[in-house]
């Protein structure tokens, strides 16, 4: 789904996806025990906390933002994860001058006062909320900018660590389960081919799905990302 931020975040329910050379996924281990509609619910609630700092953080630095997803103007200072949540010291810098896009995540709303400092850097995953901003272009030679920018949240790690994910059926809809809890606004990155929404090695085809939108991976993505992503999958 691509929406243009108008003070809205798009809020993403992801099974996986990948940022730089880092490789991220969300194991939905906590759905695969127990009550599932509360612990979707639960969550629901933690997104959506994240979700709306991340969106007033952006909005009221969008001016910043928009320069450094131009050109990389203090991209060092805004798109990073995995900073020191006190000092913003060390992380890894986000900003793609191809795509461009910059990421934050919890450590970096933290840094910027955006959350509470007594927020947990974890989601309900053992993971962490990861919000990517992408300015958008129009179709014209060259491309110019509309002013536009879509926002793409996911949940993900930001350590390095990238075990295999196997194709798991129950997995899968325990996250749609989850998403369905967005108000719309969520979706899924599939584990696999599960026909309506598409995550395949064989296809070199990768999407994020939800109720009325799709989004090829590849448009937020370089190509050495999507090839991380891709190494995640079974098969």
């Amino acid at each position: 789904m691509k929406n243009q931020h108008r003070g809205v975040a798009l809020i993403e329910i992801a099974v996986g996806l990948t940022l730089l050379s880092i490789i991220l996924l969300a194991s939905f281990s906590l759905l695969s025990k127990g009550n599932e509609v509360t612990k979707a619910k639960s969550i629901s609630s933690d997104w959506t906390q994240f979700a709306i700092a991340a969106d007033a953080h952006f909005n009221s630095n969008r001016t910043a933002y928009i320069a450094a997803m131009t050109d990389g103007t203090d991209a060092d200072k805004l798109c990073k994860v995995n900073v020191n949540s006190v000092t913003g010291e060390s992380g890894t810098i986000t900003y793609d001058p191809t795509l461009h896009r910059c990421a934050v995540d919890s450590s970096m709303l933290k840094f910027h006062a955006a959350l509470p400092a007594t927020t947990s850097d974890l989601n309900p995953y053992r993971e962490r909320w990861v919000a990517i901003f992408k300015l958008v272009y129009d179709r014209e030679d060259p491309p110019k900018p509309t002013g536009g920018v879509e926002s793409f949240i996911v949940s993900a790690t930001v350590d390095g660590s990238a075990p295999i994910v196997l194709a798991d059926p129950k997995l899968y809809d325990s996250a749609l389960t989850a998403s369905g809890y967005t108000q719309g606004n969520g979706g899924v990155v599939p584990d696999a081919d599960r026909s309506t929404c598409i995550a395949s090695r064989a296809q070199n085809r990768y999407e994020s799905c939800g109720a009325g939108w799709k989004i090829n991976l590849p448009d937020f993505l370089t190509s050495a990302e999507v090839q991380a992503f891709a190494n995640r999958l079974s098969k």
